[in-house]
């Protein structure tokens, strides 16, 4: 009788290991995969983080119109048409860089917070006619920001339709006119995303007020 109650005795403690062993090894699965599910959900949002700032917020919405000297056949201004992205956050347009490279020159360009160089309700057809109205501290503005389809904010949405004007020849600029085949590069950077880069060359024939940069 004494033995059966020892083993009884020592069946318990095994058993009494056995549910310890169970509940530690619950613990750590809870664990393992709480740590799993955190660990993926990290790497989404790594993901889309990663995307966000590898694909540019704006979009090239048209063709690249060129505004030309025709007394001494070169182009003077350019005017970008842009766009949201598809699926991209709205672009606040105070907090962009531009940066315009050419064979021999970049230029950086700076949105003020004044808005200044953002024109919400243009008066003009014609955005290089809008750019030369535009003045900042009673000068001419470098270049501005003209919305045709919007909500008159300083912010790209969906569905809205901006123009990127620029003046070369002002002194913040360039401060020359580009020739026929010249090749102008213009980096739009927004706060968030990578840069918009239209790379365009000024074509042959400048006859014309208007051209198409190729």
């Amino acid at each position: 009788m004494r033995r059966k109650g020892l083993k009884g005795i020592v069946g318990i403690e095994a058993a009494i290991v056995l549910i310890a062993f169970v509940i530690v090894a619950a613990a750590l699965a809870f664990v393992t995969l709480n740590m799993g599910f955190y660990t993926t959900q990290k790497s989404k949002e790594t993901m889309k983080t990663g995307l966000e700032e590898a694909t540019s917020a704006l979009e090239v919405d048209g063709s690249v119109i060129g505004a030309v000297d025709t007394s001494k056949s070169k182009v003077w201004g350019i005017a970008i048409p842009l766009k949201l992205s598809s699926g991209r956050n709205p672009v606040d347009l105070t907090k962009v860089v531009i940066t315009i490279t050419t064979s021999n020159m970049t230029v950086y360009l700076n949105v003020s917070d004044s808005d200044a160089q953002i024109v919400e309700n243009p008066t003009q057809t014609d955005v290089f006619n809008e750019l030369l109205n535009t003045r900042v501290n009673s000068d001419n503005a470098p270049f501005v920001f003209v919305e045709y389809v919007g909500d008159n904010d300083n912010l790209v949405e969906v569905n809205e339709k901006w123009v990127l004007v620029i003046h070369l020849n002002q002194s913040d600029v360039l401060n020359y006119k580009l020739p026929a085949y010249s090749i102008i590069n213009v980096e739009i950077k927004p706060s968030t995303g990578a840069p918009l880069t239209v790379e365009r060359m000024i074509p042959a024939q400048l006859s014309n007020e208007r051209v198409v940069l190729t």
